[in-house]
């Protein structure tokens, strides 16, 4: 009886064996590779290239009263400085006839004030301190004053101010939006910059001994006499918006 039973148990295990083989045969079947028909088209190369956006800063042909040129010495309440600067827009990204800049601040003027008085009262005082104003030309301004100046400048199509009479403390601290007087691209404008120091403060000598003064009180201890500072001009453009192209 027991050797009856060994066998069958026998003959069980190879069918078992056997129909695992198969099955693996079938799975060795289903996932073998095939071939497939194919084809592939190539379109281009296509060229892209960037634009730019572009300006540079001059001093016009003949002109003498450039924005580096100085320093200014002894300006008294009342007293103006001119200097003039040539802005050439060399951006290339915008239509033919366009300046390629964005409609709003795409070009905007702001000034940095650096040097030993930069955070005193002639600049941080928006009434009494020092005051700046812009204005554009089409053409290159007419220039007066020969080599040594002072100079004046007058413009033949008459200018446009794009900046009036602005504190200096409110140019540091925020750009001007002077897009409006931004040339096409290949063009110029041509800036006079005019600072001044207003009569709006009767600053007595008395009041600091004479000292520049920082966070002074006007007419107790303020004082816009003998300051010394450096200001910059800086210029940033910004490209029109995106379009499909």
């Amino acid at each position: 009886m027991s050797a009856k039973v060994h066998t069958q148990t026998g003959r069980l295990s190879k069918r078992l064996l056997l129909t695992g083989a198969v099955g693996l045969a079938g799975l060795s079947t289903i996932g073998g590779a095939f071939a497939s028909f194919t084809d592939t088209a190539t379109g281009g190369p296509q060229t892209v290239t960037a634009g730019q956006v572009h300006i540079v800063l001059a001093t016009p042909t003949g002109d003498h009263g450039a924005l580096t040129v100085g320093p200014i010495n002894n300006l008294a309440q009342g007293d103006t400085v001119a200097r003039v600067v040539q802005l050439t827009n060399n951006t290339n990204v915008g239509a033919t006839g366009t300046t390629g800049l964005a409609a709003v601040n795409g070009l905007v003027l702001q000034t940095a004030a650096t040097g030993t008085n930069a955070g005193s009262d002639v600049v941080t005082d928006i009434t009494n301190g020092l005051h700046v104003t812009v204005q554009s030309c089409a053409t290159s301004p007419t220039e007066s004053g020969g080599v040594p100046g002072p100079w004046t400048y007058a413009c033949s199509g008459g200018f446009t101010t794009v900046v009036n009479n602005v504190a200096l403390k409110t140019l540091n601290t925020g750009p001007q939006d002077i897009t409006s007087s931004a040339p096409n691209q290949t063009g110029s404008t041509y800036y006079v910059i005019t600072s001044t120091l207003p009569t709006t403060y009767a600053d007595n000598y008395a009041y600091n001994g004479g000292a520049c003064s920082t966070a002074g009180v006007p007419g107790v201890s303020e004082q816009l006499q003998n300051c010394s500072l450096n200001i910059t001009y800086n210029f940033t453009a910004t490209q029109r918006a995106g379009v499909s192209q």
